[in-house]
C-alpha cells in the first residue's frame, strides 16, 4: 500500500483529502506543520507528499527543498489557499521543485485522485 503525506496547518483540508485518499486505498499520514513532515519523513517511507506551501513553522516550499536533499525520487503536490496572495502565482513557485501537480483551494478531489493515481502508478 502507498503512503501519502498530507501537510496543511487547516484541519478541514487534511480531514478532506484523508478522506478522499483513503477511500482510493492509499494510508495517509498527516502533518499539521513543516517541522512535523520533514520528522515524519526521516521515520516513515512516504511515497507523495501533498504539502501546503503556507505553514508554520516550516514553509511548504522549505520543506520540499529539504525533503528532495534528503530523498531526490521523493514525489510532490502543492496547495495553496493563496491567503493574502495570487494562489496560482505562489504555486506556481513550487514548480521549481519539479512538482508533479499543483492546487488551489478550493481543491478539485477528483483531478487530485486522477494525478495521485498516475504519479504513483507502478
Amino acid at each position: 500500500m502507498k503512503t501519502i503525506l498530507v501537510v496543511d496547518d487547516a484541519p478541514m483540508i487534511r480531514e478532506l483529502l484523508k478522506s478522499v485518499l483513503e477511500a482510493e486505498g492509499y494510508n495517509v499520514v498527516e502533518a499539521v506543520d513543516g517541522e512535523e513532515a520533514i520528522h515524519i519523513c526521516q521515520d516513515t517511507r512516504i511515497d507523495l507528499s501533498i504539502i501546503d506551501i503556507f505553514l508554520p513553522k516550516k514553509g511548504g516550499l522549505q520543506v520540499m527543498g529539504e525533503l528532495i536533499k534528503a530523498d531526490s525520487s521523493h514525489k510532490f503536490i502543492a496547495i495553496s489557499g493563496g491567503e493574502a496572495f495570487n494562489p496560482e502565482a505562489i504555486v506556481e513557485l513550487a514548480k521549481v521543485y519539479d512538482v508533479v501537480d499543483t492546487f488551489t483551494k478550493p481543491i478539485d478531489t477528483r483531478k487530485l485522485i486522477r494525478v495521485v493515481n498516475e504519479a504513483l502508478a507502478d
